[in-house]
């Protein structure tokens, strides 16, 4: 990272600039943690990394799961419930703790796939500090998707909120070396489902 400059940019317009983490993983399944906090970057750097959420530092949420000990899970063990980053990151170590080694890549996926979808923020779920009808104290915006890396294979999956399927591609058969041509794919599209990475196009363009 000494040689790479971060740039804070608007998410939307009119709207603040926001700090986020970064999580890099290998094939290995080794996991960094990347952090700004006040301009000074922050790495933490082990494969038991395995959960993070906006909020709050990395150390912080750490230390939520030395006063909340998930390693022996139970049905009987109180979760929050709310939307919050801290919440989240709870319920998160908390399904992750219970899965079982997967037999099979589709069984891996569908158990992450679950975990996803109980900590995203419902789609159309209030948001801004006063919510946009100005009852709610929200202030936090729904997951508009939701990732998977299968790291030994190199396959992405990906869902929108807004479509049905699950989408995936093999990026062992994309064009990485420097210069090749960007290649997209808009998964706003209902008939996409499963397999498609022959699906992806020569960009003209980077859309913003």
């Amino acid at each position: 990272m000494d040689n790479v400059q971060l740039v804070q940019i608007p998410v939307k317009k009119g709207e603040d600039e926001a700090n986020v983490h970064m999580a890099v993983e290998d094939t290995s399944g080794d996991s960094v943690i990347l952090e700004y906090v006040h301009g000074k970057l922050h790495v933490y750097h082990n494969r038991l990394y395995k959960v993070m959420t906006n909020d709050p530092a990395y150390p912080d949420q750490l230390e939520q799961l030395k006063r909340k000990d998930f390693s022996h899970p139970g049905k009987n063990m109180p979760l929050p419930g709310n939307v919050n980053a801290v919440d989240r990151f709870q319920r998160a170590s908390y399904y992750l703790s219970m899965l079982r080694e997967p037999k099979t890549v589709r069984q891996a996926v569908a158990s992450l796939s679950s975990i996803l979808n109980n900590v995203s923020v419902p789609f159309g779920a209030p948001y801004g500090r006063n919510g946009p009808t100005g009852r709610h104290g929200f202030d936090t915006y729904n997951t508009e998707y939701r990732t998977i890396t299968y790291l030994t294979n190199e396959r992405y999956y990906f869902q929108l909120a807004t479509a049905p399927s699950m989408v995936w591609g093999n990026l062992l058969k994309f064009d990485l070396k420097p210069g090749a041509p960007v290649m997209m794919l808009n998964p706003d599209n209902t008939s996409l489902s499963g397999n498609v990475t022959g699906k992806f196009h020569r960009s003209k363009g980077i859309p913003f």
